[in-house]
């Protein structure tokens, strides 16, 4: 029986990958993780406690690891410090990187495949904690990794969705729709960004355990071009509710200072945040989930949580208020 370490496995994707290696008979797991998020899973699995930027991450070098899964490193001197320490290679190292590694100055094309640049990341940037940097230090863990001499795979989603996710991004749009709301749209709805359903990750990760390839990078996308308007309008059907839409153009969101991605999720005003997936399509076999059953099943559970408020994206009354100024210019 092969041995997996997972660091992380109690969060999101983490939880999503357990539940189904579980269902697996030939891997025996251990999880790696602090014990403060949601502490009482897993309970007939293997954990060693501890955070992985202090010496408790020395707990995993005395032992033999087959595949290494690493869902939770943000910072290069945590990988920096496995990557060296740990005694004997495994079969892969298999890291969740982000599509956000991408450098934006240097490459703005459409549907972009794993080979434009990527983010440097200055000393500073290594340990600093803000989101501005994120991508910065996955990229340096990208580059740490490819230079450790281990076999790898590189998984870069885009924005995942999907059961456990705690983000609220998609389902900010899915809660306004069941909840009978006035829709602000950006851009008509028109701009395009990638997305990536957890279960369909959860199955790359699980193929690459199964074959013996030489390391790779993947763009890990289910939908390589979706825009707000046909998540809304599938989402519409699956829900089976019309809403009220106000289209909203750019310079309108701009003007009253309307923040991309937060104020209004999924929004970018681009449509160069788009990931192509043919190589992991071609090279893994893999079938992704369609796009209307993966919102489906998303939605399903969101049922089983009694649709709670959502905590992202602007309030209900700010977004009323730009809706009916809309409104009036459009009608005036």
């Amino acid at each position: 029986m092969e041995k997996i370490l997972i660091l992380g496995g109690t969060n999101f994707i983490g939880r999503n990958l357990v539940d189904s290696l579980k269902q697996l008979d030939n891997f025996e797991i251990t999880l790696f993780n602090r014990g403060q998020t949601n502490p009482e899973l897993h309970k007939e699995i293997k954990n060693i406690s501890g955070d992985r930027n202090t010496s408790d991450i020395n707990q995993i070098f005395n032992k033999k690891w087959d595949y290494i899964i690493d869902l939770s490193c943000y910072f290069p001197d945590s990988l920096d410090n496995i990557l060296k320490n740990i005694g004997s290679s495994p079969k892969r190292y298999l890291f969740i990187s982000t599509c956000s590694v991408y450098d934006n100055e240097k490459n703005k094309s459409i549907l972009r495949n794993e080979d434009p640049p990527i983010l440097s990341c200055n000393d500073s940037e290594r340990t600093d904690e803000s989101f501005l940097s994120y991508g910065k230090r996955k990229a340096e863990c990208e580059r740490i990794l490819k230079q450790s001499g281990l076999r790898y795979s590189i998984l870069r989603p885009s924005l995942v969705y999907g059961q456990y996710d705690n983000t609220d991004r998609l389902y900010y749009w899915l809660y306004q729709l069941k909840s009978g709301n006035r829709l602000l749209i950006p851009n008509r709805g028109k701009s395009k960004f990638s997305v990536t359903y957890v279960k369909d990750l959860v199955q790359v990760i699980i193929k690459l355990l199964n074959i013996n390839s030489d390391s790779n990078i993947y763009n890990v996308t289910t939908f390589p071009q979706l825009s707000i308007s046909e998540l809304v309008n599938i989402a519409s059907k699956v829900l089976g509710k019309m809403a009220t839409l106000q289209f909203a153009d750019s310079k309108f969101l701009h003007e009253h200072d309307v923040a991309q991605w937060t104020d209004l999720p999924l929004w970018l005003d681009c449509d160069y945040f788009t990931y192509d997936n043919k190589k992991l399509l071609n090279e893994l076999k893999i079938q992704m989930t369609e796009f209307k059953d993966s919102v489906s099943s998303t939605i399903d559970y969101y049922e089983s949580l009694s649709w709670q408020e959502p905590k992202y994206g602007m309030n209900e009354r700010l977004k009323n208020e730009l809706i009916d100024k809309l409104h009036k210019l459009n009608n005036s």
